[in-house]
């Protein structure tokens, strides 16, 4: 057996040159194989099934360098099937490299609506882990009339981080920036925009805590903070929220009749809302 000496000399290395060669081929062909073998189809579908999404596509390509390309990519809610979560044109998958030694992760990299978005998933036991990132997606792009009840605008970038054990066991936070946001709460009324909208919030088990909420636009700045309790359906939602309303000038002539509506005139007292989230109380 060679002492360390030897094996750090030049000359060992030269004598044992195509050992060296071997074993790098072999590892190199190991990565290759597992990589090239990859199931990617089987493991995201198992990354998601225990969030209750379903996910579905019409064909599948390899990537260069590494990877696969799955088209017409549509991933659903096992609850509420329509309208889809997610839809894209082409998402790009690539394995983790801690799936090499057995904790499997993908990472998924997709252009659409209009923005691009980042994703990796990975399994540790009976967690699942989820690392999100949003880049200028268009929201009037998004099936959010469906979702919220309510059309919506603008443009979203952010980024999240999830730990998924069941419904009673999901925790992460996330942080969203909204540039040019525009909704209507209510219809034939006139709609609320924002030139800037962000949120900073965190979740545990089914309760969302809204750390801090802010906005400001033509009309208006908004400053909030509070607590929703998700149910399985919107109507079920309840909410707690805090929220100062600091109207323009042209805020107050535009939305004056939606100000009338309010306990009391926008200025520095704060109004709570309470109760559903579609149509809560406000004090």
């Amino acid at each position: 057996m060679p002492e360390f000496g030897e094996i750090l000399s030049l000359d060992y290395w030269r004598e044992h040159l195509t050992g060296l060669l071997y074993g790098l081929t072999a590892v190199v062909l190991f990565v290759i194989f597992t990589i090239g073998t990859f199931p990617y189809d089987q493991a995201l579908s198992g990354a998601l099934l225990p969030m209750g999404l379903k996910v579905s596509y019409g064909s599948e390509h390899p990537a260069f360098p590494i990877g696969a390309v799955l088209e017409d990519v549509t991933v659903v809610n096992l609850d509420r099937p329509s309208p889809p979560l997610m839809q894209s044109e082409a998402l790009k998958l690539t394995p983790g490299l801690q799936t090499l030694i057995g904790r499997p992760a993908i990472a998924i990299r997709a252009d659409m609506y209009g923005g691009r978005v980042w994703i990796k998933i990975r399994r540790h036991g009976d967690l699942t882990g989820l690392n999100l990132g949003l880049s200028n997606v268009n929201l009037s792009r998004y099936p959010t009339a469906s979702l919220l009840g309510m059309p919506l605008t603008g443009t979203i970038s952010g980024q999240a981080e999830f730990e998924d054990g069941g419904p009673s066991a999901q925790k992460g936070d996330f942080a969203l920036d909204g540039r040019s946001i525009e909704f209507t709460l209510i219809r034939g009324f006139p709609s609320f925009h924002f030139t800037i909208l962000k949120a900073n919030c965190t979740i545990e088990g089914r309760t969302l805590r809204v750390n801090a909420l802010e906005g400001s636009g033509p009309d208006m700045a908004v400053n909030g903070s509070g607590v929703i309790h998700l149910a399985p359906t919107m109507a079920q939602t309840m909410i707690e929220m805090t929220l100062r309303i600091s109207p323009t000038i042209a805020g107050r002539a535009r939305l004056g009749l939606l100000f009338n509506f309010l306990p009391h005139p926008p200025d520095n007292r704060p109004y709570i809302f309470h109760g559903p989230l579609l149509m809560p109380q406000v004090s």
